[in-house]
């Protein structure tokens, strides 16, 4: 049978439909699995979302399930490639109750950003979740991109990070970080950061370091958790 006959096209283009909705699965089951979570300093979260107002969720690609792990409490928005695996990923998390704007920094990225600003302006309730270093890296090194978007938003950025007390890193740009099912969790908050609307390149410079140089500590103390009850 042909690569391109009608019948292996149909059964390519029903897999893709069908890929989304069983990722979507795996991910709930696996999240409901790993349900032993500890959460540190999250009143600086719960606070913030008492207010009925949004925020800027960053965490570093690496960590990326970090969102899964608050999408009960706030509407929140991700940033998605245009790439077909970014179709495929958005049709996932869809399912898990995301809302989306598509673009990355090589694609699309300045017209995401403006629709995520806008529904965020429109939608005061609406957060932003940005990995801070995606989709390409350099690894723990943030954009610019999570500041400007809570510059024009007027939300504070929150920076968060969680660790595993079992799970696989791969070799991949960001060294991803895999939870294995039935995994124990540890999730910490860091403080808010506010950028003021008016702000130089200086300001603004010494401030993303900031914000980088807070996630890095948040990261670390993750993994140093388990050390300390293994």
């Amino acid at each position: 049978m042909s690569s391109h006959s009608p019948l292996s096209r149909w059964l390519k283009n029903k897999i893709l439909r069908l890929l989304p909705r069983v990722a979507a699965g795996l991910i709930l089951w696996w999240g409901k699995s790993c349900s032993a979570i500890t959460v540190v300093n999250g009143d600086v979260e719960v606070e913030r979302a008492a207010t009925g107002l949004g925020c800027v969720y960053v965490t570093w690609h690496q960590r990326l399930f970090n969102l899964y792990f608050i999408r009960h409490r706030r509407p929140i928005t991700i940033m998605i490639s245009r790439s077909k695996d970014g179709d495929l990923a958005a049709g996932a998390v869809h399912r898990l109750g995301f809302g989306t704007v598509r673009g990355s920094s090589s694609r699309g990225g300045a017209t995401a950003m403006f629709q995520l600003i806008e529904a965020m302006c429109n939608q005061p309730s609406i957060c932003a979740g940005m990995l801070g270093d995606g989709p390409k890296g350099p690894a723990r090194r943030l954009k610019l991109g999570t500041l400007k978007i809570a510059q024009a938003t007027g939300v504070p950025i929150l920076p968060f990070a969680y660790s595993a007390k079992r799970h696989k890193l791969f070799a991949s740009w960001d060294s991803f970080m895999f939870p294995y099912p039935f995994s124990p969790l540890v999730v910490i908050f860091g403080e808010s950061f506010m950028v003021p609307s008016q702000s130089s390149d200086k300001e603004l410079e010494e401030l993303r370091l900031k914000v980088e140089s807070s996630l890095n500590e948040l990261t670390k103390r993750c993994d140093l958790w388990w050390r300390k009850f293994s």
